[in-house]
């Protein structure tokens, strides 16, 4: 009898709810998009807490219905979200509300904030953390429901915080617990120690609890409810598995967690991480640290660099370039996707000089060290003037490629920013997430970098890291030896080569573009 795994990925935009069979693969992939309540500003942005668990359980109950299976064989639950999640909740666990992405509550006591806790803790929020800047972070948060009671009470009803993904888990009857890498990236916890930084509680007079207990990613920490066993025709033996942010599920679920292991995740946004041994606290403040841990495999760090927005670009330039089409943007992708693909066939076989002649550069926003870059100008196309003396053929698809080159070469930045921080040793690089779909990007990265570089076949790889938690809850890895055999025995990953010749070609585009940034930012 197959036992079943039970995935939900909390993502930026869409929640996903997934069953996969003990072999990983998947039998139903559901998603929903959640109610967004917006200020009128829109710096404050949280899902709406009222209707979200129910509608999470009707997400669950079709996904079942979808798979076609009986849901008492499902033995394993977990779950992942969004960096940093954030929900308060009462005493009964009930959720009072639960932080969207790019949600900026609390902007306006920040600085407040931040004087608090370094006059308590003798170090900024950074140094204790290891994330910037204060104002995206839960504390600010908690703060503006303390000052703004007059126009929002709860309040008085919250006496706890939770990571996302582990007060799903907590409301299906697993014990109170906060996996102890979304922990780490709330803002709350100290990086050193790996314990809630006790400054928080003086600053905030916090409720007793409010900070529940750490538990490493892969742990069982209960079972199914009663209640939910009902609900959903779940078996009393569904074990709950603590789980992980989406970023580390992605690097878990491509093999990328050994020290020297650099993994960037192409997504709404993309941040490039390189697995360190030792926590490393950037003195210039241009990158966030983390925990990197989980049971059976590894306790470690990562250092990140900052991408920005990729994936929205994509969709802007889908329809900005195909608008006078009547498409549907899943076509209008399709039709981006062709366009590249031709202007990279073409860039194979000509000369240095064709590819001058139709060069275009774009800096729409992605750029390496994106939160600490203030000085470039987005919404940017250079190119030769066509009423200049020599011949320009730019075309559309020149365009197109550029955006793309925008988000390589961004990443690109990244990627030797966070190989320098650690020269003295091998890395190896892993290119995953959704915009990966797009296989001419996968190969110019390798291209670019004139190496082998892995990626998942699945597209889903916040999912595989998921499912690797819950191989380690059911005993088969107990080591990091037995996850390279299921990696090696499952087939997840292919290795992209580099093809002769174009490394030299994308190089002088590199170089060009790194010019022309600097040139614009300054």
């Amino acid at each position: 009898m197959t036992d079943y795994r039970l995935v939900y990925d909390t993502g930026s935009k869409l929640v996903k709810c997934v069953i996969a069979d003990d072999l990983g693969h998947i039998m139903a992939l559901e998603s929903w998009k959640p109610e967004v309540i917006e200020s009128p500003d829109g710096f404050q942005r949280e899902w709406n807490y009222r209707t979200y668990w129910d509608n999470l359980i009707e997400l669950t109950k079709n996904t079942i219905t979808i798979a076609k299976i009986n849901p008492k064989d499902i033995k394993y639950i977990t779950s992942s979200s969004i960096r940093p999640s954030c929900v308060f909740t009462d005493e009964n666990n009930d959720t009072l509300y639960i932080g969207a992405s790019f949600e900026l509550r609390g902007i306006d006591y920040a600085d407040e904030v931040e004087e608090d806790f370094y006059n308590r803790a003798g170090k900024t929020i950074y140094e204790s953390s290891g994330h910037f800047p204060s104002l995206l972070l839960p504390p600010t948060r908690y703060k503006y429901f303390q000052e703004e009671i007059k126009t929002d009470d709860r309040i008085k009803q919250i006496t706890q915080y939770v990571p996302q993904d582990s007060w799903i888990l907590i409301k299906l009857g697993g014990e109170v617990h906060a996996n102890i890498v979304s922990a780490g990236e709330s803002g709350f916890l100290d990086l050193e120690t790996k314990l809630w930084h006790p400054a928080w509680k003086d600053i905030f007079n916090l409720p007793e609890y409010f900070f529940p207990w750490p538990v490493l990613p892969g742990e069982i920490i209960g079972t199914v409810s009663e209640q939910y066993q009902e609900k959903l025709g779940l078996n009393s033996e569904a074990k709950l598995i603590a789980g992980l942010p989406d970023t580390q599920a992605a690097l878990l679920g491509s093999g990328c967690i050994e020290k020297g292991s650099i993994g960037a995740v192409l997504g709404t946004t993309t941040p490039v991480q390189m697995v360190t041994d030792n926590l490393i606290i950037s003195s210039e403040e241009t990158t966030w640290s983390g925990l990197m841990t989980a049971k059976n495999l590894f306790d470690k760090y990562y250092i990140e660099a900052s991408t920005g927005l990729t994936g929205q670009l994509l969709i802007w330039a889908a329809k900005l370039f195909f608008s006078d089409n009547n498409l549907s943007l899943k076509q209008k992708f399709k039709e981006l996707d062709n366009a590249y693909q031709r202007y990279d066939q073409f860039e194979a076989q000509a000369t240095q000089e064709q590819i001058r002649e139709t060069s275009v550069y774009a800096f729409l926003g992605p750029s390496p060290l994106a939160s600490t870059q203030m000085g470039i100008t987005p919404g940017l196309f250079h190119f030769q003037s066509p009423g200049g003396v020599e011949e320009i053929t730019s075309n559309k698809e020149s365009f197109i490629a550029a955006v793309f080159d925008n988000i390589q070469f961004a990443i690109m930045g990244n990627i030797e920013f966070l190989k320098n921080k650690m020269n003295s040793i091998d890395h190896s690089i892993s290119i995953m997430g959704g915009i990966t779909r797009n296989p001419v990007l996968l190969q110019r990265f390798s291209d670019l970098l004139g190496t082998s570089i892995s990626t998942s076949r699945s597209f889903e790889t916040t999912i595989e890291g998921m499912l690797v938690l819950c191989d380690i809850a059911a005993g088969n890895i107990q080591s990091l030896g037995d996850f390279k055999k299921r990696v090696q025995n499952q087939q997840e990953l292919d290795k992209i080569h580099p093809r002769n010749g174009m490394k030299q070609k994308l190089s002088v585009r590199y170089t060009e573009w790194q010019r022309l940034f600097k040139q614009y930012r300054e």
